[in-house]
């Protein structure tokens, strides 16, 4: 899909548009242009606003600037802008990232290495990701890349949550509604994983 979607991109100049079925309105928008992202992420993000249905997709989200629009949107973006660019939160994250990789990426491969244990590179990428993303925006480390392979919840709760928010943006709009009214299918893993 992402080589497709590369080569696609490469072929129309970098900006796509791309009409889903006329039945349930998936019509999308992708561009690899820095220029065109930076239009419409930063100059001139009033005009593209995500709307009530994407926002109601992404509502196990919350109010976060993943799911804002609007003055909102901008306090939060203003808000994250200024706490990312303090020298402080910079070192921080530097080092916490690097640490991270010398304690615990390195001794897993390390590890694996050694043991001749056929390992999954992505679930070590993602691990990786998850401890440092948490780290960071919950001053709080799961240690969940470690040599035993932890499983957490709270980890498998991220994917599942992740997992229904791409149904619910494929789906059409009534069938993942009826499912989250019947608490079937997807629409009840994900209300699981929100609890």
């Amino acid at each position: 899909m992402y080589d497709c979607t590369t080569r696609a991109l490469k072929l129309y100049g970098g900006t796509i548009e791309v009409k889903g079925p006329w039945c349930i309105g998936m019509d999308f928008f992708f561009t690899s242009d820095p220029l065109n992202a930076h239009y419409i992420l930063s100059q001139n993000f009033r005009n593209y606003q995500k709307g009530p249905e994407i926002r109601e997709i992404l509502q196990p989200l919350g109010d976060g600037i993943i799911n804002s629009d609007s003055d909102w949107w901008t306090f939060q973006r203003k808000m994250m802008h200024s706490i990312m660019k303090n020298n402080k939160f910079e070192l921080f994250s530097l080092k916490d990232v690097q640490q991270k990789v010398v304690n615990r990426l390195i001794p897993v491969l390390n590890h694996v290495s050694i043991s001749k244990i056929e390992v999954d590179l992505q679930d070590v990428f993602k691990r990786f990701t998850f401890d440092n993303t948490c780290s960071m925006v919950l001053g709080f480390d799961p240690k969940s890349l470690s040599v035993e392979f932890p499983k957490l919840m709270y980890e498998k709760a991220f994917d599942v949550i992740e997992e229904g928010l791409v149904y619910r943006q494929i789906l059409p709009q009534w069938c993942w509604k009826v499912q989250r009214w019947l608490q079937i299918g997807r629409e009840k893993k994900l209300r699981k994983a929100c609890d």
